[in-house]
């Protein structure tokens, strides 16, 4: 009996539950700097460098806090998504990168999230795996919002242990020294001779941090704050990354194998079979872009680049789909069906043909037109495609996680593409062609997204063209970027106006 009683409170108290130290008293205050960050730096503006301040601030503490609970899991995957996010992060202090800035922002993001529960251990498989979309409900929902109360139940380790009393005199200390600088350093700076107002002068320089909006974003830092903390010390104690285990996703998966293999085998087949009669019936027409070439009846090349463009990138990802939905339900796994190994590479590699055929059309259409990021993305996004299905095909003999490998190949594409510049790379490769005389016409938008990367191809075909329509858009284009140095007081900016400046000074124009 004395054995039941004893156990009670034991089975009452909740699995896991969150029991702050002075550590995380220590990193709940860093969570506010943090919220206060992201608040003034990352949502309401998205400052380059502000961001990439952010970004290392953020891992930084993530990692410290995580080691000093002895929660962070040193591993190979781990230090892969800290460099992926540090990289992202980096790139807004590089480029505006005005072209795909919603892809970087939601791509920054998504990787920061899931660093943290990869170096945390607190994946479904313990790695980065099959069941990716089971980790991001965990990391992006589940233990965030589950843990949102962590950050302030916190403050309840100055009151306990050896610390138990000392909470409030700390904070009245603060509260009278606060009080004490208030009064004193207006006196003591009346009665300086110089050095103490110099010293005065740099904290007032700081200061300028808190300006009008300050109440601004410390109001939206608050729950920021507590989002942040809750995902961070959530993987840290275990607390809330259990909802979804991997016995139950297991179960699940294995319950999704209802299909008998022919129901699979006729699907795929004749899919397969329709894609054939759809290339063999057009032939001439289907692959005349591979010559470089229009087909008779096409006298407008963007009508023939666009004609089934997208709609071949679609059916491309809607076999992506069709093939995991045909895997995932047969009740017998692939390895023990040779029939079903031969559908799935024969529809990758049909996808493969519709992948390079939509691919020769764009390639077409930028011959003609040039290039903009409205089309150097679907490029991407063709590449990243048919790199997977290669793997596809690939995985028909050896075994590894598809998964892994496109979340992998995908991210370090989108982290080159933050790294590059893409914007000024579109600039640069329309001016080249332009003043080679294999581009007709010249869109100077472009010149706008790549910001200030777009002065020098700017100059160069003001000098080079002779149409006075391009050259005053140019002009108006250098002007912008001017006005737009002289706004911001911040070193990127300025620069961009210096540039423009000079710019604008070896184009003749006189600068008032």
């Amino acid at each position: 009996m004395e054995n039941d009683a004893s156990s009670k409170p034991a089975q009452s108290r909740p699995e896991n539950a969150f029991k702050p130290d002075l550590t995380d008293f220590l990193f709940a205050l860093a969570a506010f700097v943090l919220g206060y960050l992201f608040s003034r730096w990352v949502f309401f503006s998205w400052q380059g460098w502000g961001v990439a301040v952010f970004t290392a601030a953020f891992l930084l503490a993530a990692v410290a806090y995580l080691m000093k609970k002895g929660a962070f899991a040193n591993s190979v995957a781990a230090w892969f998504w800290l460099v992926v996010t540090l990289a992202a992060g980096a790139s807004y202090a590089l480029w505006e990168n005005k072209g795909f800035g919603e892809i970087r922002g939601l791509f920054l993001f998504c990787s920061a999230v899931y660093f943290v529960i990869v170096a945390s251990g607190r994946t479904i498989m313990g790695k980065t795996g099959n069941y990716l979309l089971a980790d991001g409900v965990n990391a992006v929902i589940l233990v965030p919002f589950r843990n949102l109360i962590n950050q302030y139940v916190s403050f309840s380790a100055l009151w306990k242990g050896a610390r138990r009393g000392r909470g409030l005199p700390i904070l009245l200390g603060v509260l009278f020294a606060a009080i004490l600088l208030a009064i004193l350093i207006p006196m003591l700076k009346r009665a300086d001779s110089g050095g103490f107002g110099m010293i005065l002068a740099v904290f007032a320089d700081f200061l300028k941090f808190i300006d009008d909006r300050f109440m601004q974003y410390a109001l939206f830092a608050i729950p920021v704050a507590s989002y942040l903390y809750g995902l961070i010390s959530g993987v840290a104690h275990k607390k809330g990354t259990g909802i979804i285990k991997p016995e139950a996703v297991g179960k699940t998966v294995a319950g999704m194998r209802f299909l008998h293999p022919a129901t699979i085998f006729i699907a795929l087949g004749t899919v397969c079979a329709l894609y054939l009669v759809f290339i063999l019936s057009q032939t001439p027409y289907f692959f005349s872009a591979f010559s470089g070439v229009r087909p008779e009846g096409w006298l407008i090349y963007s009508e023939y680049a666009r004609q089934g463009f997208f709609e071949l990138c679609g059916i491309a990802a809607i076999n992506l789909v069709v093939l995991t939905i045909g895997n995932v339900t047969c009740k017998k796994h692939r390895a023990s069906l040779r029939a079903l190994k031969a559908l799935n590479i024969a529809l990758a590699a049909i996808t493969l043909v519709l992948i390079a055929t939509a691919a020769s059309k764009m390639a077409l259409y930028i011959g003609a037109y040039g290039l903009t990021m409205p089309r150097l993305l679907p490029c991407l996004f063709m590449l990243f495609l048919a790199v997977v299905f290669v793997a596809l095909i690939a995985m028909q003999k050896w075994e590894f996680s598809i998964v892994r490998f496109a979340l992998v190949v995908g991210s370090v594409m989108l982290c080159v593409l933050c790294l590059s510049n893409p914007d000024a790379l579109v600039a640069r490769y329309n001016t080249d062609r332009y003043v080679s005389g294999t581009l007709a016409e010249y869109d100077t938008a472009i010149l706008y997204r790549a910001g200030s990367a777009g002065v020098q191809p700017a100059l160069e075909v003001y000098n080079a063209t002779d149409d006075p329509q391009v050259k005053h858009d140019i002009l108006i284009y250098l002007m912008h970027q001017h006005r737009i140095g002289a706004a911001r007081e911040t070193h990127q900016t300025s620069l961009e106006s210096s540039k423009a400046k000079e710019a604008l000074t070896a184009t003749g124009l006189i600068w008032d």
